[in-house]
């Protein structure tokens, strides 16, 4: 996928990265945690927020502080990556309905790129799953 992106941080031992410009001010507004990445879509003007590992309840709170980074930053839509997460607690699952209404109202798009079934059933548990358009691949998800 073509794009002119900012990786601010790869977790789990990875290295940081940059592809193209790094003067986007609204970089420095990201949480930088060991287990997400996130990156700046310039031309479609959205962020990612890539989760890697467990979205537990003892990461949620760093990672709803970088969701919500994320939603300040003025882009119209924001894609959450759990591809490579291996796991989504049903409460973790459950409060990004609430992310979602408070994207929304603040004009963002909030959109989930699950991948795993485990993963997409949590949200299906926990009813959610209807608040959030499905997209089959990143590109889906960052062309709509």
């Amino acid at each position: 996928m073509p794009t002119d992106a900012v990786v601010l941080h790869v977790g789990d031992g990875a290295h940081v990265s940059t592809n193209g410009a790094t003067d986007d001010t609204s970089t420095s507004r990201f949480h930088h945690s060991r287990m997400w990445a996130q990156r700046v879509d310039r031309r479609r003007r959205s962020v990612v927020v890539r989760v890697e590992g467990e979205l537990d309840a003892a990461v949620y709170p760093e990672f709803r502080a970088t969701l919500d980074n994320a939603i300040d930053t003025g882009a119209p839509a924001v894609v959450i990556d759990l591809r490579a997460a291996r796991f989504v607690s049903l409460r973790a699952a459950a409060d990004l309905g609430a992310v979602r209404q408070r994207a929304a109202c603040n004009g963002v798009d909030l959109r989930i790129v699950a991948g795993r079934r485990d993963v997409e059933r949590a949200f299906e548990l926990t009813g959610v799953r209807p608040m959030f358009g499905y997209y089959p691949s990143m590109r889906a998800a960052l062309d709509a």
